[in-house]
Formats: structure tokens, sequence, C-alpha cells
């Protein structure tokens, strides 16, 4: 008898309450913790196996060396930011390589500029967007905003 009171009486009913709230309540949780939790990330390539890729989808390149405080920044405060990594995961084939001076004129030796001159970078962190054997090239740190605009002026 005991039993069939928990069942049916009052102690259960607010056990009831207390799920259907949380049936309720659960889904708008998740919904408002789920952004910081679930960011979109870059899924990033290597140069050579963007160019490997049939796509034609632009090739975006951020350049970056070791120990480059100014690179460390924009990789954790600009390329973590969601609508950015959209940006570039629909619309471009992204890639980071980090550039060794001694191997870097390997790594990108199909690009050359308007003379013909093989590609140079001048300073740290890089950005290029590159169609064909065809690059833009921009140097220094990028924020969001900045890297955004760039990105729009090469999609429109």
């Amino acid at each position: 008898m005991l039993l069939f009171h928990c069942i049916i009486g009052r102690p259960m009913n607010k056990f009831f309450i207390a799920l259907i709230a949380a049936i309720i309540l659960l889904p708008s949780l998740y919904a408002s913790i789920s952004p910081t939790l679930y960011t979109a990330q870059v899924e990033w390539h290597s140069y050579q196996d963007a160019r490997a890729m049939d796509s034609t989808k632009p090739i975006f390149v951020f350049a970056k060396m070791r120990f480059c405080t100014s690179c460390a920044a924009m990789e954790k405060d600009v390329f973590t930011d969601p609508a950015l990594a959209k940006v570039l995961n629909e619309q471009f084939i992204p890639v980071r390589e980090t550039i060794n001076f001694m191997l870097s004129s390997f790594v990108f030796d199909d690009l050359k500029d308007k003379e013909g001159q093989h590609l140079t970078f001048r300073g740290f962190p890089a950005v290029m967007i590159v169609r064909g054997d065809q690059y833009s090239l921009s140097h220094g740190y990028k924020s969001v905003e900045q890297l955004q605009a760039l990105l729009n002026k090469e999609i429109n």
C-alpha cells in the first residue's frame, strides 16, 4: 500500500512536476550554453593539401612564424570567432603554415607576383588569398572585423 501511495500520492506529484519542468527548460538551457561549449573551429589544411583539392574556392592562407606573439594572438583572439570560422570553412580553403625562412620558398614556390618574382614575406603574421597562381598578400595583425572585411571583398 505504501508503494501505491508513493506512485500515485503527493510525493510523486512533486517529482513529475520537477521532471516536466526539466524537460521543458533543458533545451533552452542547452541552447544558451552550447555556443560557448561548441564554437565553430577553422578546419585548417596544409598548403600542399589545399592545392591538391579539386575546388573552385579561393585558398585563404594564414602564414605565421614560431615565437611570433602577434601570430599567437591572432590564433587565440581572431580565428576562434565562430562567425569568422564559418566563413573561412564555407567560402575558402583555410590554410595555416608556419614559415621557416630556410624552407618558405619551397612551400609557396608556385606563386609569383606580377613581375614574375617568387613570393616573399616582409613580416608576420601574414594573410593571403590565392586564386590560381595569383595572390594578394597582407602583413600584420588583423582583428576579426578587419579580416571579415578583407574576406568579404574576395567573396563579392
